[in-house]
């Protein structure tokens, strides 16, 4: 095995044990956990990761005291039940050279996800996401949840676990401890520094004693917690520097933000610059003394984690998102693989179903959460067919190449010269240019595989059944519906139609531009962007009463940012009614007032789309069984679409 990266797949050594290479899967909540317990599928996740080459995995953060009870998914260390599973979770990663560390975790005041719920906190300032204000704990109940963190560490030693992560960023219990924003005591678990510090260095101090020197413990806290008076980089400085006298942490990583609305800086999206907070892990670790430093955040290529390390920036390199997309991705980049690595294009559709209270989902990895990561991806079918896949859009790109890749002769169909579909369309807008590594990642796997392309043309049902095939694949996508405008007046036109002209060079223009948003995502808001550019006036209109509804949070955060500092004004609840002579009319649908907006430019829409199966209904009286798939098959996210692909191509 041989890697263009020397240092990234280099040894280490913490607390006595061997970390094989510097690539850390960072804590990431899988909603795998089962009433508490470690289940199946959460080890058969760790599992294909410790497979795929990871040096060393952090578990999601595991509640160390009942109090610390978000949902039912989250494991609870403090359970007894927990400890034969917590040790075959152990086996599964340990016996795959891989390090496994628990992440120790205590909500406080962010006890958001159950309504009977009793936050604790530090002081009574209330949660910045839901205004919950919690119970300020007294010194028995600190010293109660000491002795839970500390309880807990040796439980995970007990397990086999090589270490533990003490968890105080993103505004839990110990960065409330911690950040004088949040932190207004004034015993000696508030006031200065050192009083702040003292729920964390206690913790520190009780584990070194029950679980020795030979296991690994780290600290995850901000360099920037982003809020006016919180942690910054000074603070950050001055607390690493007391840690690292103290000399008990074996590995310290930085991650941002907490519950306000510096939570996008925890999981920074695709409209972030790679590596946004890099300088700061590399600011923080002269001082850092003996301790790691594990630098994270957007880290988006094996190359610019290879650069970190080459700069001093870092010691370790923290991944999950990409983790999530490909297991394999550090195998795969040791053994010169890297462009066969499935890539993750930082959308956050992983966090957004967490939040929905489903287990973790990625749209590039439909394997996630089926137990079956690690297995051959596909086999040979019993007999090689002659396929036809119509539609380059995600679905049709995977269905062609695996079905191609298990031995059938595939020719792709689409009328468009460009592959990629509505996934090509979102890569050509503003701050969306990720989207397309997973365009980029299907072609190299057509070419690989041999798929016929036959692009660029018409494609009918005659053209289909002169290729003969013994079985067709409709990926022909959707097309978004119009509004019912009353009659007489222009009609708007579908986003996807104006794409084109918008991205076009051209004059600012004096008139107004409407939106009518039924789709409620994310590139829905960069077309209203590509709009303002354009427009003096840009006013979304929305039958809902909010935007960004089907945007995860951490990512609506920036999208409102955008929309405000743009200027663009909503109107909610409302439908367009007529446009005529350049005024459009909305009507509120609670109350069916009429509302004006004049000088309208241009209006358009992204709206419920219509599935186009047109050719299934020919194809079928021919005689040639036909598998529709994607929005074709019924207009949904990406995820079905390539989960569809996926099934149809295997099933072949």
């Amino acid at each position: 095995m041989t890697s263009a990266y020397p240092n990234l797949f280099s040894p280490l050594t913490l607390a006595g044990r061997v970390v094989r290479n510097r690539l850390v899967h960072t804590a990431t909540v899988t909603g795998f956990g089962a009433a508490g317990r470690v289940s199946e599928a959460l080890i058969a996740y760790h599992r294909a990761r410790a497979t795929g080459g990871a040096g060393m995995i952090v578990t999601e953060g595991m509640s160390v005291h009942a109090s610390s009870a978000p949902n039912a998914r989250v494991i609870a260390l403090h359970d007894p039940a927990n400890a034969e599973p917590l040790k075959r979770l152990a086996e599964a990663v340990e016996a795959q050279d891989c390090r496994l560390l628990g992440q120790l975790w205590h909500v406080g005041r962010q006890q958001l996800w159950s309504p009977l719920a009793s936050p604790l906190g530090v002081s009574d300032r209330p949660d910045a996401l839901s205004w919950t204000v919690p119970h300020v704990m007294d010194r028995s109940q600190i010293e109660e949840l000491i002795a839970a963190f500390v309880a807990s560490a040796r439980t995970l030693r007990e397990a086999g676990f090589s270490g533990a992560e003490l968890h105080g960023a993103h505004g839990y219990l110990i960065t409330q401890f911690l950040s004088p924003w949040s932190n207004s005591r004034d015993d000696d678990y508030g006031g200065d520094r050192i009083g702040r510090m003292r729920f964390l260095t206690k913790i520190i101090s009780g584990i070194r004693e029950v679980c020795g020197d030979d296991f690994i413990l780290g600290l995850k806290m901000p360099a920037d917690e982003g809020v006016a008076g919180g942690i910054d980089l000074a603070e950050a400085r001055a607390i690493t520097e007391i840690l690292a006298a103290e000399g008990r942490l074996d590995l310290i990583a930085y991650s941002q933000g907490n519950f306000s609305l510096s939570l996008e800086r925890h999981l920074p999206d695709m409209h972030f610059p790679s590596g946004p907070y890099l300088d700061l892990a590399r600011s923080l670790k002269p001082v850092a003394g003996a301790m790691a430093v594990m630098a994270l955040g957007r880290v988006t290529s094996p190359a610019q984690g290879e650069q970190v390390l080459v700069a001093g920036g870092g010691d370790l390199i923290g991944l999950s998102r990409p983790l999530i997309a490909d297991p394999e991705m550090p195998a795969k980049t040791a053994a010169g693989r890297e462009d066969d690595t499935r890539p993750c294009i930082h959308c956050n559709f992983c966090w957004g179903e967490l939040v929905a209270g489903r287990a973790i989902a990625c749209q590039q990895n439909v394997r996630l959460g089926t137990g079956d990561e690690s297995a051959p991806e596909f086999e040979p079918p019993a007999r090689p067919r002659r396929i036809a896949v119509v539609g380059a859009g995600l679905a049709g790109l995977e269905a062609a190449w695996l079905a191609a890749a298990r031995g059938h002769q595939v020719v792709l169909y689409g009328a468009s010269a460009e592959v990629g579909g509505k996934a090509g369309l979102e890569a050509r807008l503003p701050g969306h240019e990720q989207a397309g590594l997973a365009i980029e990642f299907q072609k190299r796997r057509l070419q690989r595989h041999g798929v016929e392309e036959r692009l660029g043309r018409p494609v009918d049902a005659e053209t289909i059944l002169a290729g003969d095939p013994d079985a067709v694949v409709l990926a022909t996508g959707a097309t978004m519906q119009a509004p019912e405008l009353e009659p007489g007046g222009t009609a708007m036109v579908a986003a996807t139609e104006a794409l084109a002209d918008l991205l076009a060079p051209a004059a600012r223009e004096e008139g107004t531009a409407v939106l009518f948003d039924q789709d409620q995502t994310a590139p829905v808001y960069a077309v209203a962007a590509l709009l303002a550019r354009r427009y003096a006036k840009v006013v979304i209109a929305t039958p809902a009463t909010q935007l960004a509804r089907n945007v995860p949070h951490v990512n609506a955060i920036g999208v409102h940012r955008r929309l405000f500092a743009a200027g663009i004004e909503t109107v909610l609840g409302c439908r367009p009614a007529s446009w005529h002579g350049g005024r459009l009319d909305l009507i509120n649908l609670y109350t069916g007032e009429r509302k004006s907006i004049d000088s309208v430019a241009r209006a358009i829409y992204a709206t419920p789309r219509r599935a186009n199966d047109a050719l299934a209904a020919p194809l079928a009286a021919a005689g040639v069984p036909v598998h529709l798939i994607g929005d074709s098959f019924a207009p949904r996210n990406a995820l079905a679409a390539m989960g569809e692909a996926r099934t149809t191509a295997l099933a072949l």
